[in-house]
């Protein structure tokens, strides 16, 4: 219980304000690209970021990045899933 499976493709929303001037804000709406993961000793798999594909989004993204991809980090903002 508690635990959502993360798929890739699934709807996500940004709830804090990151990059305010890209369109990376609260509310921000996009899908799950890909996700990289920890696997702790039970061989539980933990969220370490995700890419997300935001339509919303302005600016150049990071490299090896598409247009509209944003990284999303649990120290950076709130990875709630």
């Amino acid at each position: 219980l508690g635990k959502i499976p993360l798929v890739i493709g699934m709807p996500v929303m940004i709830s804090q304000n990151f990059d305010v001037n890209v369109g990376i804000v609260n509310g921000c709406t996009g899908k799950l690209k890909s996700i990289r993961f920890s696997v702790d000793t039970d061989g539980d798999h933990h969220a370490t970021s995700c890419v997300i594909d935001t339509p919303s989004t302005l600016g150049k993204p990071l490299p090896h990045l598409e247009a509209h991809q944003s990284v999303v980090l649990p120290d950076t903002v709130d990875m709630s899933f």
